[in-house]
């Protein structure tokens, strides 16, 4: 586990799910790993604020790693555009 966050580390969409508080903290941006621990900065909102929060948690306490790969729009128009795009780079490579 420690090999794969440091690997993520200063990268975008990632999810850690953590035992001690029994939850997701969704796109978070990890700052550091260590042997032990990691820690790792993440926002919650509320209807009247925006609140910045860094964390840190020992290593052992990190579940599951999620990363978002892709994001592809739902909207047919653009996502044939996209489709076209990507046709034309392939036929260029051959």
């Amino acid at each position: 586990m420690e090999k794969k966050l440091k690997e993520l580390v200063g990268q975008g969409s990632v999810w850690l799910y953590v035992k001690s508080s029994s939850g997701w903290f969704k796109n978070v941006e990890i700052l550091e790993v260590t042997d032990t621990t990691i820690t790792f900065r993440y926002e919650s909102e509320s209807e009247v604020e925006r609140k910045l929060w860094e964390k840190t948690t020992r290593i052992d306490n990190i579940a599951e790693v999620e990363v978002r790969l892709l994001t592809v729009p739902k909207v047919d128009k653009k996502l044939d555009a996209i489709r076209g795009q990507l046709s034309r780079l392939l036929e260029q490579d051959d």
